[in-house]
């Protein structure tokens, strides 16, 4: 018997951790608590720099786009 209400106790001790931890996390997200200040981050960074020329990306063994004439 006292095996069954020592798993009730931890049974709800634990219901009611994941509980605190939901709405405490809810807050967080809303207030952004926990969160790097990113703004002031480089958009432009080494790995993700812009080619400074565009050049066709595709073969010239491959077709182009031609517009669809419906022929009767």
């Amino acid at each position: 018997m006292l095996g069954f209400l020592f798993f009730i106790f931890i049974f709800i001790l634990l219901i009611g951790l994941m509980i605190i931890s939901s709405i405490f996390g809810f807050v967080r997200s809303i207030f952004s608590f926990g969160k790097r200040n990113t703004q002031d981050h480089n958009p432009q960074s080494d790995d993700f720099q812009q080619p400074t020329t565009k050049t066709k990306i595709f073969d010239k063994s491959e077709g182009e786009y031609v517009d669809y004439e419906e022929m009767k």
